[in-house]
């Protein structure tokens, strides 16, 4: 492992290592971060900062268009980095492609670009870079690690390339988002494969739906209802829980894009000498309430920006953010949700009781920006959303990702790809 001995704040050594553990685990193909002193991971493609953030990782693999990593490490000197990509099948396990068949260049990409904080509380280097396509679609998981060593991992992320060779089509009106009970979402679609040759759809056909690009709760591996092989379609139409999706609410949401004048959802900023604590408004549990629509929702994630009008990769500060649910102790775990946590449940992410507040608490390390969250509950008892209440007229975003496994070819290919957004 790389040695880390050198100079930092108070508050990467006080909050961060206070809070987070020091083990680190072998290489999981998932979205994680290895190294509790990365902040801020983030892989969207390339293009208007403020608008690209909240896109998903994934890219067309005809034109120009790429994806671009940045992340930070809360240390006053830079690192060497590399990336190496991992190329997965529909299932997200490791395929037996050699890196020839998926890329015209030598499998490791040095980050040469990264810039040192400026005029902040808490110092850390900002890693940016563009990263090459590959060149045949699927799933691909970016593997980041240091001085060239692969086994030194400090993060994980999952993206897709895709071809458009299949489209989907309304022609029976029930392509789209159905509102099959008050509390679910149900997807029901149709593709029109004409012009490919597909020698089996029905057993080398699959599709994964996600909800607001969560992975955790992926309905994966679905098969068509229907083959229509006359008309080259495939029809997806479910009356079980196959494509069954809790509606959930309206994400929480609070505005960190200043430690100044506090924004919404923003009770109080604490400044001391070298450490930086914020406080969100106390919450309550919301699924006892009617479903109420907001202009802050981003579908649970989060956008790096400021009202200063500085430059947010490198003179954003970060600040140890509080969260409290005021609840009575519950029969379970109590997790903070959303792409600031990426969506994991663990003991970083889980909250604590304290009598004295009758409230549970948990804290996380935060850039400024403006964030999405919600509270998950694992429980023999509860359900996953009980502090937030399941709405069918919930405004979520969903991905269809068409797979198929041709015969020659010991791997998925991703030949269609749509964005559902209901709002």
């Amino acid at each position: 492992m790389k040695q880390k001995i050198r100079l930092f704040s108070s508050l990467v050594t006080c909050l961060v290592a206070g809070i987070y553990g020091k083990a680190q685990p072998g290489l999981l193909l998932e979205d994680k971060v290895y190294d509790p002193y990365v902040k801020t991971v983030q892989l969207y493609p390339l293009g208007p900062k403020s608008n690209s953030q909240l896109l998903s990782p994934a890219i067309p693999l005809q034109g120009s268009q790429r994806l671009v990593l940045e992340f930070d490490e809360l240390f006053n000197d830079a690192f060497s980095y590399q990336v190496k990509y991992i190329r997965c099948d529909a299932n997200w396990q490791q395929s037996l492609l050699s890196d020839l068949e998926y890329l015209k260049t030598y499998n490791e990409f040095t980050i040469d670009e990264y810039e040192y904080s400026f005029n902040t509380q808490t110092p850390y280097v900002h890693y940016r870079i563009v990263l090459p396509k590959p060149t045949l679609s699927g799933n691909y998981v970016l593997v980041v690690y240091a001085d060239g060593d692969a086994q030194d991992i400090i993060i994980s992320k999952r993206f897709l390339v895709y071809e458009n060779k299949v489209s989907f089509t309304n022609q029976y009106g029930f392509s789209g988002i159905n509102q099959p009970s008050r509390h679910n979402q149900q997807l029901q679609f149709e593709i029109n494969y004409k012009g490919l040759l597909l020698q089996n759809p029905a057993q080398q056909v699959s599709v994964t739906i996600l909800q607001n690009q969560r992975w955790d709760n992926a309905h994966q591996n679905l098969k068509p209802t229907f083959v229509r092989e006359g008309d080259f379609r495939l029809e997806y139409r479910y009356f079980t829980e196959e494509t069954l999706f809790p509606g959930g609410n309206e994400f929480r949401h609070f505005d960190l894009r200043s430690l100044k004048y506090f924004g919404e959802n923003v009770e109080t900023v604490h400044f001391e000498k070298d450490k930086i604590y914020t406080w969100i408004a106390t919450d309550k549990r919301k699924g006892e309430f009617a479903y109420s629509t907001t202009l802050m929702d981003l579908n649970g994630h989060y956008v790096i920006d400021n009202v200063e009008g500085f430059n947010p990769s490198i003179e954003n500060d970060y600040s140890k953010v509080t969260f409290t649910l005021k609840t009575a102790p519950i029969k379970g775990k109590i997790y903070i949700g959303g792409s600031l946590t990426n969506w994991e449940r663990n003991k970083n992410t889980q909250m604590v009781y304290n009598a004295n507040l009758e409230a549970y608490q948990g804290s996380l390390v935060l850039k400024q920006g403006w964030y999405n969250y919600q509270y998950l509950v694992e429980s023999p008892t509860l359900p996953q959303n009980y502090f937030e209440g399941d709405w069918s007229a919930t405004k979520n975003q969903y991905q269809v990702i068409v797979y198929y496994r041709p015969y020659q070819l010991a791997t998925d290919l991703i030949i269609g790809y749509l964005d559902l957004d209901q709002r």
